[in-house]
């Protein structure tokens, strides 16, 4: 019989504390949104009322840090396919891996480099962008397929 009393007290025991403890989940705090808003004014009119008009409140946009992405040449294409829209201070690295071993040359038509690029495989090069503008890029024997890097 003490045995049931002691089971009895333990159940008791810790379906109290349960209830304690989720009885603070339940309680559900405010939503805070973290975008600006307009701060009310009010101005004199020339009737004698106050007409409220709102400032919008705007804050400097910081620009991203600058990011490195990696352009594959590989079956004599560019991957990811098709073009790139960049900031300015991000990096592009071009790598060979053609599963035939063989070199690439990587042109580009702006001129920011003083000759083409060649590439044996697994060999890279890489290009920081420091002016916005739109600079293209082609593997020699491959003209007619260009991609267009766009620097914002």
């Amino acid at each position: 019989m003490e045995y049931k009393h002691a089971l009895l007290i333990m159940l008791v025991s810790a379906m109290l504390t349960l209830s304690v403890f989720g009885s603070g989940c339940t309680d559900t705090e405010p939503e805070i949104d973290g975008t600006p808003t307009a701060v009310p004014t009010t101005d004199g009119t020339e009737d004698g009322t106050t007409e409220k008009t709102a400032e919008p409140t705007t804050e400097p946009t910081t620009p991203p840090d600058p990011q490195q992405y990696l352009i594959r040449i590989d079956n004599y294409m560019f991957i990811p396919v098709g073009d790139r829209e960049i900031h300015v201070g991000d990096n592009l690295n071009w790598r060979n891996f053609e599963d035939t071993r063989q070199a690439r040359v990587l042109v580009n038509e702006n001129g920011i480099w003083e000759d083409e690029q060649y590439l044996g495989y697994m060999r890279q090069v890489n290009y920081t962008f420091t002016e916005p503008g739109v600079y293209t890029f082609y593997l020699k024997g491959r003209e007619n397929k260009k991609m267009n890097v766009t620097v914002v």
